[in-house]
């Protein structure tokens, strides 16, 4: 055994003995032993620090080509770039179980250091629960899978990187889902000392409001750059096509992002205190799902790694979150009671309540969509796979339930409202819903899903910008500064508020972008010889012959691209260059070289099916309108999920009383 493997498998076991010091302290600590749990303390960040040293020995270990290591024989290559050798550390399965863990460690580090001091009231079941999760995800890493196990014979060379993974890509996407899925353990963690100590009231809160903000973000990300990965990589026109494992990275998301807007009616309203713990648990208990189906074999997916038995044990994992945490809240049910009745049905918490049925109906739609093929074969003998049409269908209605209901949402108030004031709100949405469906009737738009997508994503920009508007017009009539500084200080006063409105407009531009790259989407496929042209999305396509090169790098054999000159109008407007990449250790794994034109309207999307002895080459072309307001959209939401979650000041203490809201707005 090589130095490195013997300091990786040394380091994880100093973790685990740390790990299991940490739940030890923290169960003596909890009987008035403050050495102790200060003691358990300091383990959670020994833990981090083994496991960081692990992760630092497998990352040497692969760029020096250390083939001594049957990981990183496996794995990685001489030819592989610096950067895509650290991207092979996650690259298969017991890699990705240690990245996972050593993610799951520095967060726990984190909230030790900064929020553990500030849970007085929690700081020992939460220590315990803390290092109880680092354990359980250890043991399979020390136990299951290791990366650290010696090659039996020591190659010249490794076999390299698996050729759908050599790309920029790689080096983003599964750090950013990985992080956000295991962040789901910090709520989860409050969430569960909450209920142990008693204190589901606004202390927890004010301890779990960052830590979900930081989770949902993360999660949120990771999810489209893996959108923006499949569509710039796999070559098949899209960018999510309810695959499993995408369904899996999905789905704790959804609970995230509801539990994010109903904290908001426990701390005004103080009700929905069941509700909300609920939500972190099915969080995280669907990320540990989603760890279980990727490395179960349980459903068939391209993203999935190799049948193993580290999958059985994930699903012993999730009996126990899920038993745990049922436990406690039956336990704990009369604290959970609500401590007030709503008042209204029009009313702001009343839309939040039905955000949260919507958000778990479409939990659970994608969750019985992911496992019907497990269903179908347990009753009927026959594997059934559930597929894109299935989801649209069902999933599609929900999401744009969802839109309106953000629109209704942020035009209704807080309690009740009169039925003058009511009026007087929603007049501007009816009138721009109205206006909407008339333009785009007019326009030539008879999908009714489309129609009404369009529509509600319109009134949400409305009712929202007008949110913004508002605002910033009561900061000029105060102070007279320029719009932009109005602006501006809106964030100052209420960055939580307006971030999340600013999340808002970003879900608004997605919404009519993600229905009009699927529902209008054009295809064109081309079989043209060196010299000939063909036409996609008002543009002529001249192809000018295939052009071979050997890039020596990455295990890449050849490259073969297809030279293609775009012009609109006579005038040349790009340059692409489509192919296949030929790999030398995987013969029999082409890769697509896609090219994309982009424009404000659309994007132009090449790649290559194929091609002759004699140059003739079949091109298959997807015109996808909007694509670029997708990313844009994508963008607005991550910046203003980061104003709502990084202060740009210090934020007041939470007030756990009911707010009372003045005069004018309940009249």
């Amino acid at each position: 055994m090589s130095v490195l493997a013997a300091l990786g498998a040394a380091a994880l076991l100093v973790a685990l003995g740390a790990a299991v010091t940490a739940v030890g302290g923290a169960l003596l600590g909890a009987r008035a032993r403050p050495g102790a749990l200060a003691a358990a303390r300091r383990a959670l960040l020994v833990t981090a620090a083994a496991i960081t040293v692990a992760v630092g020995a497998l990352a040497v270990a692969l760029l020096r080509d250390d083939f001594s290591l049957a990981y990183v024989a496996a794995v990685s290559s001489r030819e592989l770039d610096p950067p895509l050798k650290w991207a092979a550390l996650y690259s298969a399965q017991a890699g990705s179980l240690l990245l996972w863990t050593w993610l799951l460690s520095l967060f726990v580090a984190v909230f030790a250091w900064r929020t553990l001091p500030a849970i007085p009231w929690g700081a020992a079941p939460a220590t315990a629960i803390a290092g109880a999760l680092l354990v359980a995800f250890l043991v399979p890493a020390v136990a299951f899978g290791s990366a650290f196990t010696a090659s039996p014979v020591t190659p010249l060379d490794g076999r390299g990187l698996n050729p759908l993974l050599v790309d920029r890509g790689m080096l983003v996407h599964p750090p950013f889902l990985l992080a956000g899925l295991v962040s789901t353990a910090i709520p989860f963690t409050l969430g569960m000392s909450a209920l142990a100590a008693g204190r589901v009231d606004g202390a927890w809160l004010r301890a779990v409001r960052g830590w979900a903000l930081c989770a949902w973000l993360v999660l949120s990300i990771g999810n489209f750059l893996g959108g923006w990965w499949a569509y710039t990589v796999l070559g098949w026109g899209g960018y999510w096509g309810w695959d499993p494992v995408e369904n899996s990275a999905l789905l704790p998301l959804l609970p995230l992002t509801a539990f994010l807007h109903s904290l908001l009616v426990q701390e005004r309203r103080g009700m929905l205190k069941l509700w909300n713990v609920g939500l972190v648990v099915a969080a995280f208990a669907l990320a540990v799902f989603g760890t279980f189906n990727v490395r179960s074999g349980l459903v068939e997916s391209v993203h999935s790694f190799a049948r193993s038995d580290v999958g059985g044990y994930f699903l012993a994992l999730l009996a126990v979150v899920i038993v745990g945490a049922g436990g406690l809240m039956v336990w704990r049910a009369r604290m959970l009671r609500p401590g007030h009745d709503f008042e209204s049905l029009l009313s702001r918490e009343s839309a939040l309540i039905v955000n949260n049925y919507l958000f778990l109906a479409i939990t659970l739609v994608v969750l019985g969509g992911t496992l019907f093929p497990v269903f179908s074969e347990l009753f009927d003998g026959s594997r059934i796979t559930v597929g894109p049409p299935f989801f649209n269908r069902v999933v599609g209605p929900l999401l744009v339930a969802l839109v309106v209901l953000m629109a209704i949402g942020t035009v209704l108030p807080w309690r009740r409202a009169a039925g003058a004031t009511l009026a007087r709100r929603f007049r501007g949405p009816l009138v721009v819903a109205v206006g909407a469906a008339i333009a785009l009737g007019a326009g030539g738009m008879r999908d009714p899903f489309a129609l009404a997508a369009t529509c509600a994503a319109a009134v949400l920009l409305f009712v929202t910008l007008r949110e913004f508007a508002i605002g910033a017009r009561g900061v000029r009539r105060a102070t007279g500064v320029a719009w932009p500084a109005a602006l501006a200080a809106l964030f100052e006063r209420d960055q939580r508020r307006y971030g999340g409105y600013l999340v808002h407009v970003g879900v608004g531009v997605l919404a009519i972008a993600i229905v009009g790259s699927n529902i209008y989407q054009q295809q064109i496929r081309a079989t043209v010889a060196p010299g000939g042209s063909f036409e996609a999305g008002g543009r002529t396509l001249t192809f000018e012959g295939l052009q071979e090169r050997a890039p020596a790098r990455n295990g890449i054999d050849t490259e073969v691209v297809a030279a293609l000159r775009v012009t609109r109008g006579g005038e040349e407007r790009a340059q692409l260059a489509p192919g296949r990449r030929l790999f030398t250790n995987f013969p029999q794994q082409p890769t697509s070289i896609i090219a994309i034109e982009h424009t404000w309207r659309d994007d132009l999307y090449v790649f290559v099916q194929g091609w002759d002895a004699d140059g003739v080459t079949e091109f298959q072309v997807f015109v996808n309108p909007l694509m670029p307001w997708l990313w844009a959209g994508a963008g607005v939401y991550i910046v203003g999920g980061l104003l709502a979650f990084v202060p740009l000041r210090a934020r007041p203490a939470l007030v756990t009383a009911p707010a009372r809201e003045p005069a004018a707005a309940r009249s």
